[in-house]
């Protein structure tokens, strides 16, 4: 009896552990989501690209068709350097009350070009999303 409540109580404590650890966002930070956006657009993914930005719940149809016509059209600029090389963190700044990030970022392209990626991310129950502003 004693060994089966033994064995019950580790199975209760493992599962509420997953489940603190699958509730605690997804362990992703700040640069990683916008490593994650540019790549999305590499793959010509905009919808995935879309489902990082913040305050996109808001948007009606139209605007959100708008905007991923946007992100299709960086999607193309991606393709016509070559696709990306690698994406380096310059810098990644967290607020002191951690619900806001600043993230630059230095993408190489496959033709050697490179840019610098400037990018504010919001800390929302979803994990970080990059912000856009109206």
């Amino acid at each position: 009896m004693k060994k089966i409540m033994l064995v019950t109580l580790a199975l209760v404590t493992m599962a509420a552990l997953s489940l603190l650890v699958s509730c605690s966002g997804s362990g992703k930070t700040p640069a990683d989501i916008s490593k994650s956006f540019i790549y999305s657009l590499e793959k010509g993914d905009v919808d995935a690209a879309y489902d990082l930005l913040n305050g996109t719940g808001e948007a009606t149809e139209e605007e959100m068709q708008k905007m991923k016509a946007f992100l299709g059209e960086g999607s193309k600029q991606i393709a016509e350097k070559k696709g990306i090389k690698s994406i380096e963190v310059v810098e990644e700044t967290i607020s002191e009350d951690g619900t806001k990030a600043d993230v630059t970022l230095k993408v190489t392209y496959g033709n050697g070009e490179e840019d610098e990626s400037e990018s504010v991310l919001r800390k929302t129950e979803e994990g970080w999303k990059i912000s856009i502003e109206k």
